[in-house]
């Protein structure tokens, strides 16, 4: 049996977003696993993959306050969704975790046996309603660093 990474799911939830959605997407931007630009609003994912780091990996981050007062942090980068994508050994902690946490959040599971399947199990409800205009921007400055990342690794491979 395969060990499930966080890389499982990033490109699980990357190829959803951006093959059967069709939105731009990048994975480990403005300090998110991976966001998705909607044609309406910003969605954020958090990928976790033991049960440590969804309760206590998650506990230590200031970011879930913002996102249950968002309208104090205006000029920040908050996204309009979040979501938790989680393998089926943890969907019911990340049902509970989601309830204790805000119950506005979303949970994606993530399906090994379905050829890197993932599931909307609970729809995610908007966090706020303002876009920042600046996402797009960031989200494309991470898709070409990632790109000459993965072009330097494959020039040095052939050498």
């Amino acid at each position: 049996m395969i060990k499930i990474t966080s890389l499982h799911l990033k490109a699980a939830v990357m190829s959803y977003f951006r093959f059967k959605r069709q939105w731009l997407c990048a994975s480990e931007c403005l300090n998110s696993d991976v966001i998705a630009i909607t044609n309406k609003d910003v969605i954020e994912v958090e990928i976790k993959v033991n049960k440590y780091d969804l309760w206590k990996g998650e506990a230590k981050k200031s970011i879930h306050n913002q996102y249950k007062n968002p309208e104090k942090y205006k000029g920040w980068h908050l996204p309009n969704r979040y979501y938790m994508c989680v393998p089926e050994y943890l969907l019911e902690e990340a049902k509970k975790w989601v309830e204790e946490t805000n119950d506005k959040y979303g949970i994606i599971l993530y399906k090994h046996e379905c050829f890197n399947d993932i599931c909307m199990i609970k729809k995610a409800k908007t966090i706020h309603k303002n876009v920042n205009p600046n996402y797009a921007h960031a989200v494309m400055m991470r898709v070409c660093s990632e790109n000459i990342g993965n072009m330097n690794k494959q020039i040095k491979e052939e050498m």
